[in-house]
């Protein structure tokens, strides 16, 4: 019975990564894209977080402001009295029944002028 080893060596002639001037050339790129493109995102990122943190700071004073309005209309509300609405309840009921008599009464015309044209033996021009 033959062992094999778990872990395999490089064959002869290659190096290993740590050994390859490519492979620490790459890593070194990488290394300064990363910082570059840190550098590059980082103002951006602290400027956005500025910003939310003023607009959560605006919004606390806006809900401050709101709850104030709020309280000043409460507090209106429960001292005066509503006006009353009766008299212009009156006034629209009246108009209603005026406007009714006057829709009847052109009703009742029409009919007539209708009449008048049957029995002539005419039809009105107009439908209305």
């Amino acid at each position: 019975m033959s062992i094999t080893p778990t872990h395999s060596q490089p064959p002869s002639g290659e190096l290993q990564d740590d050994e390859d001037p490519t492979f620490h050339r790459t890593k070194l790129e990488r290394a300064k894209f990363a910082a570059g493109l840190i550098s590059l995102l980082a103002p951006v990122v602290q400027e956005m977080d500025t910003r939310v943190v003023a607009v959560k700071q605006s919004q606390v004073e806006l809900n401050k402001e709101i709850e104030r309005l709020l309280a000043e209309l409460q507090l209106f509300l429960n001292n005066t009295e509503p006006p009353s609405l009766q008299p212009a309840i009156i006034k629209l009921a009246n108009a209603r029944r005026r406007l009714t008599n006057a829709n009847n009464i052109l009703k009742n015309v029409h009919e007539r002028v209708e009449r008048l044209y049957a029995q002539l033996g005419k039809k009105p021009s107009v439908e209305g």
